[in-house]
């Protein structure tokens, strides 16, 4: 299967997202018969074009009203609904709560990413995030650094496994443990860290920032660095917020794992 061809595809639909999509012109665009297409995109990702565009739709009504002042009404119409009534109907439906309630409450963001076609299976794996205004944090830890993520990804296993073998680490998960990245061209850097002094620690300040927060659950590095790759190959491309490239941190409470990720708005 051409792949391009599938990602022109999915490139012309996110553009049209607003407009009426003619499914004739998707399958010109991947150079088979219409009901090829429909079959051929049901078996790689399991859900039908129709389903696809819906949820893309919805994904960036959701983000739209949480970001700004738009009558209800208005993002209905711009996302080709017929009415109010059917927009808020397909809209619970998909988030189990209401427009209004998603414009005036705190719930968490859910955002459907736009597909990316390759020789890898592909899962549609709907996000589940919150956005947070984060105060500068003061914190006292203990790093590493790397030139290579790999050789990074090594080096952390050793620090914890130091941590581990004195009584630091668990010391730490008391108050609340960090780790926090660092990168650039040239360096990859790690701390472990909390908001408690301890001997021989280096003080590091984790910036004022917005920040999309998500829940990896486990605190495998391997379940961390899953998700990390997900969130800047499929997420990042999805939503209306920007990555700030640079630095990330984990918050660990209890057996849980925190992804922090330093964003702001596209439009700025």
């Amino acid at each position: 299967m051409n792949y391009n061809l599938l990602n022109n595809m999915i490139n012309y639909i996110e553009d049209n997202l607003t407009e009426k999509i003619d499914y004739n012109k998707l399958a010109k665009i991947v150079g088979v018969s219409e009901y090829a297409l429909q079959r051929i995109f049901i078996f790689m990702t399991n859900i039908s074009i129709s389903e696809y565009i819906r949820k893309r739709r919805l994904s960036s009504a959701f983000e739209e009203l949480k970001m700004n002042d738009i009558k209800i009404i208005d993002i209905a119409i711009k996302y080709k609904y017929e009415s109010s009534i059917s927009f808020s109907r397909a809209f619970k439906q998909n988030f189990g709560i209401t427009p209004s309630e998603c414009k005036k409450s705190k719930a968490n963001y859910k955002l459907f990413p736009i597909i990316k076609f390759n020789n890898r299976n592909y899962l549609c794996n709907e996000y589940n995030y919150e956005i947070k205004e984060c105060e500068e944090i003061a914190l006292y830890c203990y790093g590493v650094k790397a030139e290579t993520k790999n050789d990074l990804l090594y080096r952390i296993r050793e620090l914890y496994l130091k941590l581990i073998s004195s009584d630091i680490h668990d010391r730490m998960n008391k108050v609340g443990m960090y780790g926090i990245s660092f990168w650039n061209n040239n360096e990859y850097i790690y701390y472990i860290g909390s908001t408690k002094k301890f001997d021989n620690s280096e003080k590091i300040i984790i910036p004022r920032n917005k920040y999309a927060v998500f829940n990896v659950g486990a605190r495998t590095q391997e379940k961390i660095v899953e998700l990390e790759e997900l969130i800047y190959s499929q997420w990042n491309n999805s939503t209306k917020y920007k990555i700030l490239n640079g630095f990330e941190f984990e918050l660990y409470k209890d057996e849980i794992c925190y992804l922090y990720i330093p964003i702001e708005d596209k439009q700025k």
